[in-house]
């Protein structure tokens, strides 16, 4: 399937029995090349694909940056910290419909935190940031071979990118937000094993930090965080060695969440 821009990635897509080349050409592009360009994409400096770990850390600076601190983003902080270890437990429990809702209240408070410390401009920031790493991927598979399936997948890319430039453009800025991160993430998967080794990276550097942030004195929450931190983070090398990058990422992912929530709550705690 010959690849032609933004527009015919969805005629593709729906005219899902044409023909596909029978043997490789030299403008095809398989899953190997375009996980290796999707790689460029994800570390270029003038794309700045927005990234929920990138968010935390530059909001934890506003925070600290502030004489008195933002007590409206701490708030959301600390609330998304006891929905991502409500949602552990549900897991533990064997009741993984709450633990989903639990995750979802857990990142819906984490945007608002990020929002209130950063301010609006952040969303605009990010759906640009999708929005251009849409586009050089795109670029690069203008004209060329692809087969339906990676057609599929960038389709799936630019519907998320339109929602979150209709949603900035509704002034509906913590959705926009969601979609550019989204796009975001999606626009890295093309690439599974680049992001899981990503995220077990970030997951390692966060466990770390949470280990550190605590000392010799962590409350029993935070050491219960820390320990289910450290198991997930073990089950996503072990997934990644597996060859199932996917499920290293959901578990990395999960460490890093309860890492970083041990971390904010550290660094934005009063006394």
């Amino acid at each position: 399937m010959r690849f032609r821009g933004p527009i015919l990635v969805a005629l593709a897509i729906a005219f899902a029995g044409c023909e596909q080349s029978t043997g490789p050409t030299l403008d095809a592009v398989d899953d190997a090349s375009l996980a290796q360009f999707a790689e460029q994409v994800s570390e270029a400096s003038d794309v700045r694909l927005p990234s929920l770990g990138a968010l935390l850390r530059a909001s934890r600076e506003a925070i600290h940056a502030t004489d008195e601190g933002n007590t409206t983003a701490v708030r959301y902080f600390h609330a998304a910290r006891r929905f991502a270890m409500a949602a552990e437990d549900s897991l533990e429990a064997g009741n993984e419909d709450a633990a989903r809702r639990l995750s979802n209240r857990s990142y819906g408070h984490t945007l608002q935190g990020i929002m209130a410390a950063l301010g609006p401009d952040v969303a605009a920031e990010a759906v640009a940031g999708s929005a251009a790493g849409l586009a050089r991927i795109q670029g690069h598979l203008d004209g060329r071979d692809v087969s339906e399936r990676i057609a599929a997948q960038v389709a799936r890319i630019a519907e998320r990118v339109a929602t979150a430039e209709a949603k900035l453009d509704a002034g509906e800025a913590i959705a926009a937000l969601h979609h550019a991160l989204a796009a975001a993430e999606a626009l890295r998967h093309l690439s599974p094993r680049y992001v899981a080794g990503k995220w077990i990276h970030h997951a390692v550097r966060s466990l770390r930090a949470g280990i550190q942030a605590v000392g010799d004195a962590p409350t029993e929450e935070e050491a219960q965080a820390l320990r289910r931190a450290r198991r997930l983070l073990n089950v996503a090398k072990h997934e990644l060695e597996a060859g199932h990058p996917r499920r290293a990422v959901e578990a990395a992912a999960r460490s890093v969440q309860l890492s970083a929530g041990v971390i904010r709550g550290r660094s934005t705690d009063s006394g």
